[in-house]
């Protein structure tokens, strides 16, 4: 589309903080047939590419990238379960209920992302089933502007019905929570039932969408630690593409929740060489497996978890956004804020400086942290990582956008 415009226009319009795509969009749209047709997955993996450097400068130098790779939506902080080690239903403000982000608002935020060439949202809850009239038409939405869609979910509701609807919405990835290939022990952590629902629902999505990527997500903790490479294999029967750990934590969502009522999941010291010992034997799985997993840095630090959190450059804030069920823009999950997208658009306080305020607080977060978003890609996101493993970094990037590289 760059030959459509003169070299001089392209500087202006760059200068401007826009680019031809912008202009034609459009154009674009009318072009659209189905959002796979919209954009090739070699062109948003280049310019995921060209975000990144961005942020890693950006980081490096402590100012506000001009791009915003990442969006996290969390649509709602009701779910349909209530699982042991989750404390995201915790996390509602006390008092009269708050009135949760809407559609408009939703799709306002988009268009936003989209000016701010974001090419992937995650989408999470709560359960973000649970609010299928705004789920859908977003990521619709989301895919019509080149931005791909990733679900998490507990699984329970991917009933048949449910999937095709995904699959017409445009959904690239699934990840369904599974924490253990033994019907009793996941049921234990998530409710009666919960285990072969979340099967069924990955099944579903096999079966009634083959060409959307789908994943697990395995919460680890004191009860299902043992035999994780077993769950490799199993994870393989079933057919799934990404297969993702990460443990059990005390903050991050979870930070409202009465350690009473979950303390028992956590890791005992004495637990610790048994734990050092499961986790390489998973490493070594994974290494002979064909899933896009948790890199092997990152799963080999989850036991120094717990003796002190590993420290690590954080890119909360430079390579994602947070927004939560009421609209709050903040660079983590783990801090509170007031930046509302009610009030003003996402861009405007992506490149605001309240915000970037919050980027300084990150620079000197001292939380205890290890989750799958923010601490892989940070360690992802350091130069001598990506020397080293960029093309297991740029496949497993792929699984977002398609099938993996």
């Amino acid at each position: 589309m760059l030959q459509s415009f003169s070299c001089s226009k392209v500087e202006l319009l760059e200068r401007l903080g826009r680019t031809p795509r912008s202009c034609n969009v459009r154009l674009l749209r009318r072009r659209r047939l189905a959002p796979e047709h919209s954009t090739s997955r070699a062109l948003v993996l280049a310019r995921n590419a060209r975000s990144m450097v961005n942020v890693l400068i950006s980081r490096h130098i402590e100012r506000a990238p001009a791009f915003m790779p990442i969006l996290l939506m969390f649509i709602t902080y009701r779910c349909n379960l209530q699982c042991r080690m989750c404390g995201v239903c915790e996390r509602a403000a006390p008092g009269p209920p708050q009135k949760e982000i809407t559609l408009e608002e939703c799709k306002a935020v988009l268009d936003s992302a989209e000016r701010l060439r974001t090419t992937l949202m995650l989408v999470s809850g709560g359960e973000a089933l649970v609010r299928p009239e705004v789920v859908f038409e977003m990521i619709r939405y989301g895919a019509e502007r080149g931005i791909a869609t990733h679900l998490c979910t507990n699984g329970i509701l991917l009933t048949e019905e449910t999937v095709q609807q995904l699959r017409a919405s445009g959904v690239k990835t699934v990840s369904v929570s599974l924490d253990s290939d033994e019907k009793a022990i996941h049921d234990s952590l998530r409710g009666p039932g919960v285990y072969e629902a979340a099967v069924a629902g990955i099944s579903h999505l096999r079966t009634l969408a083959p060409e959307v990527q789908v994943g697990i997500n395995y919460t680890l903790s004191s009860v299902n630690f043992r035999n994780m490479d077993r769950f490799v294999r199993f994870a393989e029967s079933l057919g799934v593409h990404q297969l993702k750990f990460a443990p059990i934590h005390t903050n991050l969502l979870h930070k409202n929740k009465d350690i009473e009522h979950f303390g028992d999941l956590l890791f005992r010291a004495e637990q610790l060489p048994d734990l050092e010992r499961e986790v390489k034997r998973l490493i070594d799985a994974l290494r002979r497996s064909r899933l896009t997993t948790s890199s092997p840095d990152f799963l080999s630090q989850i036991p120094a978890l717990y003796r002190g959190a590993p420290r690590f450059r954080c890119y909360a804030g430079y390579a994602a956004c947070t927004i939560n069920p009421y609209g709050i823009a903040t660079p983590c999950t783990d801090m509170d804020g007031t930046l509302s997208v009610r009030e003003r658009s996402l861009d405007e306080i992506w490149r605001s400086e309240e915000y970037h305020a919050l980027r300084r607080q990150v620079a000197h977060c001292k939380c205890s942290c290890w989750d799958a978003l923010y601490s892989e890609l940070s360690l992802k996101l350091r130069p001598l990582a990506l020397l080293k493993n960029g093309l297991r970094i740029w496949r497993e990037l792929g699984f977002y956008f398609g099938k993996p590289m």
